[in-house]
């Protein structure tokens, strides 16, 4: 009994290794349009690299591959819509932490879909390390200072941010978590006017990202820190990362953007996807496009992907819950 259900398990297995073993050219992939569905507005950097992504597919499958901006809801609107498109290959979404990870558990009720169980991953496309910034009228240089500093006056700092719910305001909230303080968030609509009170003193600090603080670092307006990478940002090499210093070992909170199909879909398909990503970001030219700006590419398998989505769920969900902003 043991013997024939082990044999019928082992042809079931050659089975499906068989059909999973096919390329995306022998499936005749893709046979129509391909839609890469960009969660964020035409203009920013999700929509950049979205399109990015669809000139390189395009030369390297022969096939037609556009982009469709869905804004709204913080990404959801376009979330939902791809979670629920057919799982045939045409449908694709480019998305970031902040919609995948973050929203589900700031804003559950109001979430249609599921991170896990509604996608197939497919790449980490890229991270984008905040930089750690702070008002002049602090009168610290260094991280060491800082630390001193806002633990001398925890009761008195506030940090700012592009909006609540974004990586820079949870960035932040880490931050607290980790100095054992409760800075108040101030929230803004966008990084302009949060740079702005930033520069005229009239908040202390704020994580950004390196390509729009840098400018107002380079003019002497504001004082950077550290960057929130594990490691050093090959933009400003000089610039520590947080991560560098006791008491702050594995400090890590970025924007990461991510390539992901509808759950269901060919995992043959996501497999070349996959690699066709790696090989896009080998191209200097499109590494030039992000590089000198502080994105880091990166070109995943699916399944680093899929842990790479379930290690910061569990992160975050612990961040949350310490500053009172996790939903059920």
């Amino acid at each position: 009994m043991w013997r024939k259900a082990s044999v019928s398990g082992l042809l079931g297995v050659s089975l499906l290794l068989g059909i999973a073993g096919y390329s995306a050219a022998e499936l005749g992939y893709p046979k129509e349009t391909v839609k890469l569905v960009s969660a964020f507005a035409a203009g920013g950097g999700n929509d950049f690299m979205a399109r990015q992504l669809a000139q390189k597919f395009q030369e390297l499958y022969k096939g037609t591959f556009i982009v469709e901006d869905r804004p709204g809801g913080n990404g959801d609107i376009a979330t939902n819509y791809v979670a629920s498109a057919k799982p045939d290959g045409n449908t694709l979404l480019v998305t970031t932490n902040a919609t995948i990870v973050i929203n589900p558990q700031m804003f559950s009720s109001a979430i249609r879909f599921d991170p896990v169980k509604d996608f197939a991953p497919v790449s980490l496309l890229a991270r984008q390390p905040f930089m750690l910034v702070v008002s002049p009228k602090l009168k610290v240089k260094t991280m060491p200072e800082f630390v001193a500093y806002a633990k001398a006056h925890a009761d008195k700092l506030n940090y700012g941010s592009s909006g609540a719910g974004g990586g820079a305001h949870l960035a932040g909230e880490m931050l607290n978590a980790r100095l054992g303080i409760k800075m108040q968030h101030i929230p803004y609509k966008g990084i302009a006017p949060a740079l702005q009170d930033l520069i005229g003193g009239r908040i202390d600090l704020m994580f950004g990202a390196i390509q729009t603080v840098r400018p107002f670092v380079d003019s002497g307006q504001i004082v950077p820190i550290a960057v929130s990478s594990l490691e050093r940002n090959s933009a400003m090499p000089n610039i520590p990362a947080v991560a560098e210093f006791p008491g702050f070992e594995g400090f890590e909170s970025d924007l990461w953007y991510g390539l992901l199909a509808p759950a269901g879909t060919d995992p043959a398909i996501i497999e070349s996807l996959a690699k066709q990503t790696t090989a896009s970001f080998k191209d200097p030219a499109v590494r030039s496009h992000f590089e000198p700006y502080g994105t880091v590419l990166i070109g995943s398998t699916p399944q680093q992907f899929a842990d790479d989505i379930k290690t910061d769920l569990k992160k975050w969900s612990e961040v949350l819950s310490k500053a009172g902003l996790a939903k059920n």
